[in-house]
């Protein structure tokens, strides 16, 4: 269904002097019908700019996006508009959707009133529909964004996103601003429309635990590199920073991984992503590290091999 080949984005920031700085570097990434896919990391690692790339809001500097076999990088807007319906982007903050000045029903009508193809009856019935279907009544409709609660806001979204039948969601961190009970119903709500639609889903998060529970399959990234992919990741980790980041949710802290003692890697230096961090490095992390394929599981680090021996 989606296949990303090769990603990379760089932001270049600075009126005097230019500082550009890699967000994300050589992404590839395939989501088939109907599987749910998480991509986890810690802030700033690369994963919503990647999700930016994955709906077409940005356009990557190298690298190409396909859905259903049509290119969608350098595809001009006409066409491209076409795809757009079938893939919808749930972003971290409900403010980037919706207008304060509209009802919520009006923000959920929108994609269809764009559409030109659907009669006010027929909108009326499908917002109706919509709202029932993310478990919202017919009394929230005429109320505007302050006068929701947080998860109620993020269900309107979900809503607009289903307007127009997509086939995937790419949800980017979307249950990070909300409490922990509200996060569990968001998931478990996302998993039911899943299956009943039978929508594939690119869930993006920090939240280990949401992941686990709601994926198919793992991506690890780190520093804009996957680093390690796989169904059973959080089960048997393999590379050192999914080790790491796996201790850090355990413990509540992000010390783990991030150690402020330990200096920048120098200018030029092209081996492994996490190597001033790594605690187990060694002169071979130096070099670049692709991607191996490693008893299944996809790792970027020499030594995984020897980690699944010690494992077993």
């Amino acid at each position: 269904m989606l296949k990303a080949e090769n990603l990379r984005y760089v932001y270049t920031s600075g009126l005097i002097k230019t500082i550009k700085k890699t967000a994300v570097y050589g992404v590839g990434l395939e989501v088939c019908p109907g599987e749910t896919v998480a991509i986890v990391g810690e802030s700033g690692c690369g994963k919503s700019t990647l999700a930016k790339m994955l709906v077409q809001q940005l356009a990557p500097v190298s690298g190409e996006v396909f859905f259903d076999g049509a290119k969608l990088t350098g595809m001009n807007w006409n066409n491209l508009r076409k795809f757009m319906g079938k893939i919808q982007l749930i972003p971290q903050n409900p403010d980037d959707v919706v207008d304060p000045r509209w009802t919520v029903e009006r923000s959920v009508a929108e994609p269809l009133v764009i559409c030109g193809v659907f009669s006010k009856e027929e909108i009326s019935a499908n917002v109706d529909a919509l709202f029932a279907e993310v478990g919202l009544s017919a009394e929230h409709k005429t109320r505007y964004p302050h006068e929701l609660s947080g998860g109620e806001l993020q269900r309107i979204v979900i809503a607009r996103a289903l307007a127009l039948e997509p086939e995937l969601l790419v949800c980017d961190e979307a249950t990070s601003m909300l409490d922990v009970s509200v996060q569990a119903f968001i998931v478990t709500m996302l998993k039911e429309i899943q299956k009943r639609r039978g929508l594939s889903l690119v869930f993006i998060t920090h939240d280990l635990e949401a992941a686990k529970a709601i994926s198919d399959r793992v991506l690890v990234m780190y520093a804009g590199e996957i680093v390690e992919e796989g169904n059973d990741v959080f089960d048997r980790p393999l590379h050192p920073y999914t080790r790491a980041l796996l201790d850090a949710a355990r413990y509540m802290s992000l010390e783990v991984v991030v150690s402020e003692e330990v200096g920048e890697l120098s200018d030029g230096f092209s081996g492994c992503s996490y190597y001033r961090l790594c605690r187990e490095k060694t002169d071979a992390c130096k070099k670049p590290q692709k991607l191996r394929d490693v008893s299944g599981r996809l790792v970027r680090c020499w030594k995984s091999k020897y980690a699944v021996q010690k494992l077993s």
